[in-house]
């Protein structure tokens, strides 16, 4: 059975491993209270499929995605401290000690935000100009900061009645 096509605004999640820098506690007092932070931490990716989509092929009114298409961060969700997606809001740091100070902490490769689909994205018999058209579930490297990819996926939620293989 054919998967659903993803069309414009369709979300974007996952997890995405960034380089960070900021203080951490001292683990050896006497003062000073904190000593600088150099490490990795995973992030929260929120976005949708934003641009770089079809001209030429919409459903329901709105472009369908293809492969060479790019998603992006929500609004706001880069901007510290509360941003899913911003230094303060990082988890499994490497190294975990000593230990961060979150507050402190910011996202230290760039660009942040943007994402394109895997190179093993795409159906496999429904193209738009020779482009490949982007599936639901297919999988979105994002922004991660030292290279990992595959780490989101696409979920097709704009339409509901055209699928592919």
């Amino acid at each position: 059975m054919g998967k659903l096509v993803v069309v414009k605004g369709d979300p974007v999640r996952g997890t995405d491993t960034h380089n960070v820098s900021g203080q951490a506690t001292n683990p050896a007092p006497p003062p000073p209270p904190t000593v600088p932070y150099a490490g990795v931490a995973d992030f929260q990716y929120d976005g949708a499929v934003t641009g770089k989509l079809s001209d030429f092929v919409r459903i329901g009114g709105v472009p369908v995605a293809l492969v060479s298409s790019r998603s992006a961060l929500n609004p706001g969700e880069d901007a510290p401290p509360a941003g899913k997606h911003s230094g303060p809001q990082g988890t499994n740091f490497v190294p975990p000690t000593p230990v961060p100070v979150a507050s402190t902490l910011s996202i230290t490769d760039a660009p942040l935000g943007t994402g394109a689909p895997n190179a093993g994205a795409g159906s496999a018999v429904l193209t738009v100009g020779g482009v490949k058209v982007l599936l639901d579930a297919d999988k979105i490297d994002t922004c991660s900061g030292v290279g990992k990819t595959a780490d989101s996926t696409v979920t097709a939620q704009g339409q509901d009645f055209v699928t592919a293989d």
